[in-house]
C-alpha cells in the first residue's frame, strides 16, 4: 500500500480561532489598563490642584485675617470671577485686586494661574458665603449633590473641594 503524503501548509481553523481569542483577550486587558492610567493621572492632578488652592486660601487668610468672600472681604457677595482675580493678582488690605504691586496693593498674588479641576476641566466655582462646616461635612454634601464640575468653596471655613456630585466617585470630593 502506497502512502500519499500531502504537503500540509497553513493552520487549521481551530488554531486560528485560538490565536484570535488570545489576541482579543490581550487587547482587552491592554485597553482596560490604558483607560485606568488616565484616571490615575487625573486623580493625582486633582489632589495637587486642590492642595495648591487650599494653600493659596490659607495664605490669603494669613495676610488679610479672613478668607476671600468672607463678610469683611471686598468680595463679600462671593463673585467667582472676582475670587479668581483676588488669588491671581495683588490685593489691598480689604481684598480689592490690582494687576500692579504698590504700597497699597502689597498682598499676593497667591496663585500664578487659577487651578483647573482636572476631572471635568473646569475652573468654575460654586461659593457658599453663609455656611461653616468641617471639610468632611462639605465633602459629604457635595458628593451627594448634582455637581457641575469645578470647585465648591465655603468662605467662612476656607474649605474647598471638587464639585463633582454623584456622577463621580465619592472620594474625589474628599481630597
Amino acid at each position: 500500500m502506497k502512502r500519499v503524503i500531502k504537503n500540509q501548509s497553513g493552520f487549521s481553523l481551530a488554531e486560528i480561532l485560538v490565536v484570535i481569542t488570545l489576541l482579543s483577550i490581550l487587547a482587552g486587558v491592554v485597553l482596560f489598563n490604558l483607560a485606568g492610567s488616565d484616571t490615575g493621572a487625573k486623580e493625582s492632578a486633582l489632589k495637587s490642584n486642590v492642595s495648591g488652592f487650599r494653600q493659596a486660601l490659607n495664605l490669603y487668610k494669613s495676610d488679610h485675617g479672613w478668607y476671600p468672600c468672607d463678610s469683611r472681604d471686598y468680595n463679600s457677595l462671593g463673585d467667582a470671577a472676582r475670587l479668581r482675580t483676588q488669588l491671581t493678582m495683588y490685593t489691598d488690605a480689604s481684598g480689592r485686586p490690582s494687576a500692579t504691586k504698590t504700597s497699597t496693593y502689597r498682598f499676593g498674588p497667591y496663585l500664578k494661574k487659577f487651578p483647573v479641576e482636572p476631572i471635568t476641566n473646569s475652573v468654575d466655582i460654586a461659593i457658599d458665603t453663609s455656611s461653616e462646616r468641617i471639610l468632611s461635612s462639605i465633602s459629604s454634601v457635595v458628593s451627594r449633590g448634582n455637581g457641575t464640575g469645578g470647585w465648591f468653596y465655603e468662605a467662612k471655613s476656607g474649605n474647598v473641594v471638587a464639585n463633582l456630585g454623584t456622577t463621580f466617585p465619592r472620594e474625589y470630593s474628599g481630597y
